[in-house]
């Protein structure tokens, strides 16, 4: 039998047990489930629509949050402690922890992928069905506001799931941590932003998942939420760096100047983010015209 020799400089080795871990999480059930849920969910939305027009697509992004983020954070979760159940078995792993949690890190550019592939679909439905000139989307806002928003809801929030699964993995040690990960991020995105959306909203945008449109009112208009949605994305990828560096973190012997400083630098950018979110963009919440069809529906 030839032994297969893996790569001993540090960048190759990284990138090997990064592949392994992404081909671990691709094929692990709560992401495959989840990743057709939300791709069936686009599909049945679209196949069972009878309006003229696709409506609310910036509320959207909450299906491969929901369906992509959630399960992708459990997931990760069981893969961090699955590797270090197996490494204390065997009494060694490849690498140090900090190494291998860098890898299930880059892993999750698998749930980001998946997002911008059902974002990609989404706007190839869009494009055939189209929408309502009083919607809000382009031509009734900024392309920057709605790409910015497309992306910070949906495929960053995936990329945020995963990330925050390998966070639980490496801090928490109780059976189920990644599912009551996923009840504390629900309960702080609800509880969060529910009470302020309609009155002071700019207050909404500290949660990991902040909504910018509210979906159909009863009188056929929709509101878009107050904020800068661009500081907002960047405000949101602070979170994922942060989630990241502080699993990392969890090494001791990684604890150097270097990631030290790198954490603050996140924590100072993030916040510098969030209060810019806040300051700029529209400062009031904005409601759209009646579409019409939509009234009838009611």
């Amino acid at each position: 039998m030839t032994d297969i020799a893996l790569p001993t400089h540090a960048p190759a080795s990284l990138r090997t047990m990064a592949g392994i871990e992404a081909r671990r999480l691709a094929r692990h059930p709560a992401f495959l489930v989840g990743v057709a849920a939300a791709f069936g969910v686009m599909i049945l939305v679209y196949a069972t629509n009878k309006d003229p027009h696709l409506g609310d697509l910036l509320s959207m992004p909450v299906i491969p949050a929901f369906f992509i983020g959630l399960p992708s954070m459990v997931a990760t979760t069981r893969l961090t402690r699955s590797t270090e159940a197996t490494a204390e078995a065997i009494g060694t792993a490849p690498g140090s922890e900090a190494r291998r949690t860098a890898a299930l890190v880059l892993a999750c550019f698998v749930p980001f992928t998946a997002g911008v592939l059902w974002t990609g679909l989404m706007l190839a439905l869009v494009s055939v069905h189209g929408v309502h000139p009083y919607e809000w989307w382009f031509g009734t806002m900024p392309d920057w506001q709605v790409w910015t928003i497309l992306i910070a809801l949906g495929p960053v929030a995936c990329l945020g799931g995963g990330l925050l699964g390998v966070l639980a993995g490496r801090w928490l040690r109780f059976p189920g941590a990644g599912a009551v990960m996923v009840v504390v991020v629900v309960a702080v995105n609800m509880l969060g932003q529910g009470p302020f959306v309609n009155g002071s909203s700019l207050v909404r945008l500290w949660v990991p998942w902040a909504m910018f449109h509210s979906g159909t009112e009863t009188d056929g208009t929709a509101t878009l939420y107050a904020g800068n949605s661009a500081f907002y994305l960047v405000y949101a990828l602070c979170l994922c760096a942060a989630a990241a560096l502080v699993a990392i973190w969890h090494d001791r012997t990684a604890r150097t100047g270097r990631l030290r400083g790198a954490i603050a630098g996140v924590v100072i950018v993030g916040l510098a983010a969030l209060a810019l979110s806040m300051t700029t963009g529209n400062d009031q919440n904005q409601d759209s015209k009646p579409v019409p069809y939509k009234v009838l529906n009611k």
